[in-house]
């Protein structure tokens, strides 16, 4: 089982617990700003090809510091000047052991501006990302035209 295969298996294992034990999944993502550019993942064959960046919310963990290290974990930056963008919910169909179940979704998305660089060696932590994701930096119209969040969602990044 390769690292990518691992992730998965063990990402549906956590929203099957959450499943039974009636629990959201609560998630944070950052529309983040570089200049006049934005930092998005770039995932091929998707229907909306960019993606914010962010992740799960763990446990007591704050949607800020939770956002936090996401970035540094999937981007490498720090960033400052961190402010909510608006929230949505969404039910997203899962399969554990051959079980399909619901998972709630509460996700709040940020906006956040480029503070530095991380160190961060470890692009795609545990098999998160196969090897065709890649990182870009997108004009603000693009993000509006082509982030799910943005376009399906009706969040306003002003």
């Amino acid at each position: 089982m390769t690292k990518s295969e691992e992730y998965v298996n063990s990402k549906a294992e956590r929203m099957y617990q959450l499943y039974i034990q009636g629990k959201p999944c609560r998630k944070a993502y950052a529309a983040v700003k570089k200049g006049d550019k934005y930092i998005v993942l770039f995932v091929p064959g998707k229907k909306y090809k960019y993606q914010l960046s962010g992740g799960g919310v763990d446990g007591d963990e704050s949607s800020i510091d939770a956002i936090k290290r996401e970035l540094v974990e999937e981007l490498n930056v720090n960033v400052k000047n961190i402010k909510s963008l608006g929230k949505y919910n969404a039910v997203r169909t899962w399969h554990y052991k051959d079980i399909p179940f619901d998972v709630d979704y509460e996700v709040e998305v940020f906006h956040a501006e480029f503070a530095s660089y991380a160190n961060n060696t470890m692009f795609g932590l545990e098999g998160e990302f196969n090897t065709s994701v890649k990182i870009e930096e997108i004009t603000k119209e693009e993000m509006l035209k082509t982030v799910y969040e943005f376009v399906r969602e009706g969040i306003k990044l002003d």
